[in-house]
């Protein structure tokens, strides 16, 4: 559910802007496009899918790391003996 927010918020976050130089300030160049310029952009060059780029390579990472998260989990669980405070 979070893929076309995260998308929005990259594609917002990697907008090429102007070089900051020779302004003295980096800050004061640089330029965002708006949230709905943003949603309005990906929608018309690529459609709604465009919103979901990267969900394969998304669902793909999520069982190994998931699967070694719950692994290192259980190992700590029992390293400490928490099993026995469950029974």
């Amino acid at each position: 559910m979070a893929i076309p927010a995260d998308n929005v918020k990259n594609r917002m976050m990697a907008y090429p802007y102007p070089s900051p130089y020779p302004h003295p300030s980096p800050a004061a160049s640089i330029t965002r496009p708006s949230l709905a310029r943003v949603v309005r952009e990906i929608a018309l060059r690529d459609g709604y899918t465009g919103f979901f780029r990267g969900l394969g390579p998304c669902l793909l990472r999520a069982f190994p790391v998931n699967a070694s998260a719950y692994f290192v989990y259980e190992g700590v669980m029992r390293l400490l003996d928490a099993e026995k405070t469950r029974h």
